[in-house]
């Protein structure tokens, strides 16, 4: 298995308090235009094969990564040495994954115990295990309510999505296996890294909705004021999510540029041409994003959409020419 680049050094000081304010968001693969999905469809990782991106995640900048989703959070967060993990979502089921996942991690010895915890661990277990941690982990695994939910909702829901947790349960060994090089169950370096974010406070999960310009520019001062930088900026296929999609990227877009710096990314996916859990992805720079105008942004995204919608091979595409040209 591929292996990530050895860790860097993590700030510590990133405050359980941070962005306490409730917010509502657009999820991975989700809807823009008010056709909002059921709570919970998007649980499981339909993105089986992240590494496709991983020519995009090893241009990070290692700042925060400010991500919608579940496991793509996590697993961004990890390939990409990420200083801190924020999860946004409208979905709360997404955001009660993501408490729950943090617990789990913040209280496991190690690797295997956490994904004993993940998988196999009783109620009981997880209080127990809860006496050791403060606070809203604490709290997480202490609610019967929290294991039941994860029974449900991830150790049973095996079948969504092409079998996608069932596919995240199993080590990936060779290139063409799902989550191959990505999976922190079966890989040290990147478990380590999201078990260190955890123990020291600096994963967080808040509802948000990337609609709300006001609610963006809250969560960006917020970052700014504790002096973390942004890393990635990683809304999924939210841009393709409606016909508006692009409209409304291009709008939080430029949002979220006037507090990033220049190696910030702004990282989207589409589905490939081929059938399947098969997606492409593309990013721009904040260097290339900053002082355009939405209706230029725009335009970029409509263009990477419709070349990945035509190409029959995966692509990681960053400050294409095709688009940023044009």
């Amino acid at each position: 298995m591929i292996k990530a680049c050895s860790p860097i050094a993590v700030i510590s000081t990133f405050a359980v308090c941070l962005l306490q304010g409730s917010y509502s968001c657009a999820q991975a693969s989700g809807s823009i235009q008010g056709e909002r999905k059921p709570a919970g469809i998007y649980l499981a990782p339909n993105e089986q094969h992240p590494a496709v991106a991983l020519p995009i995640y090893l241009k990070s900048n290692h700042g925060v990564y400010v991500s919608v989703g579940t496991e793509r959070s996590f697993m961004g967060a990890a390939l990409t040495r990420a200083q801190a993990l924020v999860i946004i979502d409208y979905d709360p089921q997404a955001i009660q994954f993501a408490n729950i996942n943090r617990a789990l991690l913040s209280a496991s010895e190690d690797r295997a115990d956490y994904v004993d915890l993940r998988l196999w661990a009783s109620p009981d277990t997880w209080q127990q295990r809860a006496q050791s941690l403060l606070g809203e982990d604490k709290a997480t695994l202490l609610a019967a309510s929290s294991w039941t939910f994860w029974n449900q909702k991830v150790r049973q829901n095996t079948w969504a999505w092409g079998n996608a947790f069932q596919h995240f349960n199993t080590e990936p060994k060779q290139p063409n296996d799902p989550f191959f090089a990505c999976d922190y169950l079966f890989d040290d370096h990147l478990y380590e890294h999201l078990s260190q974010l955890a123990k020291t406070s600096l994963i967080l999960a808040r509802l948000l909705d990337l609609r709300h310009q006001d609610e963006v520019r809250f969560l960006c001062a917020e970052l700014q004021s504790r002096r973390l930088v942004l890393g990635v900026v990683d809304t999924s296929d939210v841009p393709s999510g409606s016909e508006a999609g692009t409209s409304v990227a291009s709008t939080y877009i430029q949002v979220f540029s006037t507090y990033a710096v220049n190696s910030t990314l702004f990282l989207n996916t589409a589905p490939a041409k081929k059938t399947g859990v098969f997606w492409s992805y593309f990013a721009f720079t904040n260097s290339v994003i900053r002082g355009h105008n939405a209706a230029t942004i725009k335009r970029w995204y409509d263009i990477e959409l419709d070349k990945i919608r035509a190409n029959d091979q995966l692509l990681a595409l960053l400050d294409d020419p095709d688009a940023v040209v044009h």
